[in-house]
């Protein structure tokens, strides 16, 4: 799938000017001592399977080749930590009843990560969310659920620009809410009164875009 390109809205521009008139609003490098780093980064030359269920998981839901003798191509992918990444969707139920699952650039043909959630009902897991993009982030959240930080790309006139949004759990699936910043040379905070109207404005594009699915 290609990256659709369009022109982003005049409010859009306009707003992403205003998130960097002052210094205050450049997000500092060092993250506070009374802050938790949620952050996640995933590099899949590195990654492991550590729960013992996952291919399995990988099996049940299709996505993979069990056949596959290779964990190099993607178009093929076997079912590996190479390819896919798991993270417990809650900590209340083990991993086999819910998790998050990051799938690679590449597998199958795709050309961008995807962020797929499950949970398990009647003994079947449901897709619950889809996400044309990176989980970056998961902060705690009092629903048991933790919010999600997920980074979508977009191609606007060749250039490549970055939205960090927010996603919260609510009725039983992942909402959005809004973005919290907006990365094309450098990340840059959307200010905490314009996020309701440029969160308008962005799920718009991420919708154009079939970013969520």
């Amino acid at each position: 799938m290609k990256l659709l390109r369009f022109f982003i809205p005049l409010v859009v521009v306009s707003v992403v000017m205003s998130c960097t008139d002052g210094p205050e609003d450049t997000p500092k490098i060092t993250t506070p001592l009374e802050e938790v780093d949620n952050t996640i980064s995933t590099d899949f030359n590195s990654n492991a399977f550590t729960e013992g269920v996952e291919a399995e998981l990988l099996k049940e839901l299709k996505i993979c080749n069990p056949k596959a003798t290779s964990d190099t191509n993607a178009l093929d992918a076997a079912c590996s930590p190479k390819f896919f990444r798991f993270f417990q969707l809650t900590a209340k139920e083990p991993l086999k009843n819910g998790f998050i699952l990051l799938v690679k650039s590449g597998v199958n043909g795709f050309p961008i990560r995807r962020v797929l959630i499950f949970e398990r009902e009647k003994g079947q897991l449901v897709k619950l969310n889809g996400f044309n993009g990176n989980l970056i982030e998961r902060r705690k959240s009092t629903t048991g659920y933790d919010d999600l930080i997920l980074r979508f790309p977009d191609n606007y006139n060749g250039t490549l620009i970055y939205y960090n949004c927010l996603f919260q759990w609510k009725n039983g699936a992942y909402e959005y809410q809004y973005c919290e910043e907006i990365d094309e040379d450098m990340p840059r905070r959307v200010k905490a009164e314009l996020r309701d109207s440029m969160g308008i404005e962005i799920k718009k594009i991420l919708d154009r875009n079939n970013m969520l699915f």
